[in-house]
């Protein structure tokens, strides 16, 4: 898998040459993941299932029934995905001034190493950083 590098803000980076630097394997997925957490079911028109659709819990209050439904969804959008290990999928869910705090850890089939990446939803927006 390869694509074009975004920097911390979802813009293109440039490289020094003036070219668009790329990223690849595990990097380039990574870039994947986080951009499908941030996008709506159905806004990918080659791939109507692409997108996590957290945008649809920014105005959710607190509860085990929204908490649930946020771990299902992200739990079977990464399963889709054939080179992650479904088993390895956990997800903490915290609730604090009106904001989610979704923290994803996942490893690769084959591979011990485990990644992360924390998603927050408050009133108005979703955000995704990797650690």
């Amino acid at each position: 898998m390869v694509d074009i590098r975004l920097d911390e803000n979802w813009k293109l980076t440039q490289a020094a040459t003036g070219d668009a630097p790329i990223t690849a394997d595990i990097e380039c997925i990574l870039q994947d993941i986080r951009l499908e957490s941030l996008t709506q079911e159905g806004d990918l028109f080659y791939d109507r299932e692409y997108g996590w659709s957290l945008y649809d819990y920014l105005q959710g209050d607190d509860s085990e029934l929204i908490r649930t439904a946020i771990d299902t969804r992200i739990r079977k959008k990464l399963s889709r995905r054939e080179y992650i290990d479904a088993t390895s999928i956990k997800t903490q869910i915290k609730y604090t001034d009106n904001t989610f705090t979704v923290q994803v850890r996942f490893c690769f089939k084959g591979n011990d190493q485990g990644y992360s990446m924390t998603t927050s939803l408050d009133r108005i927006r979703v955000e995704v950083k990797q650690e």
